[in-house]
């Protein structure tokens, strides 16, 4: 008898742990609230993926990566892969636990971003000595390096609509936000201030872009209206506020807050200007990507 109820124990373990997986799957196929992070709480940097809305977590393997970007249908991350010298650009399959090396260059490629239609990613590399924006398919094809100012040009981002990046650049000689017109190759300088501007993100509606920058004498976030070009402070605070990322939704921007030596993710209205915190469950999190 007893035999008969560890076999049962055991069989109901088994099906409850195939739920747990296939409810992550789903999860990862048809994405509502789900995000990926960095976190640093085992001493090397590890990404999570979590589902808000059922409250599931998953850790992606210690490959040393970070940098999260979702694939358009969430079924893949674009990510920053840590080597012994430099860095490469990688894509995880979610679904199939399959890693892909996209760049081989022995150099620093960083700032993964997926285009909107899922057909390219660009990022940022110094394989050719100065740092550049390239793009390349999801499947390690196609490399192209897009820009060549002789400077550095960094961290792009993609416009909504797939046609333009928004990147920082130290081209006009301090770090400032410019714009990049993918099918004419226009590019314009969006900000002139003497502080570092960086980090930008495109609003889902296109019309705004969230970035970081230490330009009131403290770390904040801010926004910049694309018809105008004004800039108005999101969060200004004493301590290190970075990495901003609008919620699917466009209310909000989300952001890394350094504090005691740990990093939380923050959540802001846009409107209101109303402050909390993720609840990713008491971890220490950096590099907050939203899914779709």
């Amino acid at each position: 008898m007893r035999g008969g109820y560890l076999k049962l124990g055991a069989a109901l373990f088994g099906l409850a742990l195939l739920a747990i997986v296939l409810r992550f799957l789903l999860a990862a196929a048809f994405p509502a609230s789900m995000v990926a992070y960095m976190t640093l709480e085992t001493g090397l940097p590890i990404i999570i993926v979590h589902d808000l809305t059922q409250d599931l977590q998953r850790s992606l393997p210690a490959n040393i990566l970070t940098e999260p970007a979702f694939s358009p249908d969430g079924s893949r991350l674009a990510l920053t892969k840590l080597l012994q010298y430099g860095s490469e650009i990688v894509v995880y399959d979610l679904l199939r636990d399959r890693e892909t090396s996209l760049t081989t260059a022995i150099a620093i490629a960083e700032s993964p971003a997926w285009s909107p239609d899922g057909a390219h990613i660009a990022f940022s590399s110094n394989q050719t000595g100065d740092t550049s924006i390239y793009l390349v398919q999801p499947d390690g094809s196609g490399l192209r390096r897009i820009t060549s100012s002789g400077a550095g040009d960094r961290e792009p981002d993609w416009s909504p609509d797939g046609r333009s990046l928004v990147f920082t650049s130290n081209r006009g000689g301090g770090w400032d936000l410019y714009t990049l017109e993918l099918e004419t190759g226009a590019v314009q300088q969006l900000t002139t201030h003497r502080a570092p501007d960086n980090s930008p993100v495109w609003s889902p509606d296109g019309t705004r872009i969230a970035f970081a920058s230490r330009r009131d004498g403290a770390s904040g976030i801010y926004l910049l209206q694309l018809d105008t070009l004004q800039v108005e402070p999101l969060v200004v605070d004493t301590r290190y506020d970075s990495l901003p990322q609008w919620t699917p939704d466009g209310r909000a921007v989300t952001f890394a807050r350094s504090v005691d030596g740990s990093s939380r993710i923050m959540r802001v209205d846009v409107h209101t200007g109303a402050l909390t915190r993720l609840n990713l469950g008491g971890m220490d999190a950096d590099a907050l990507a939203w899914c779709c």
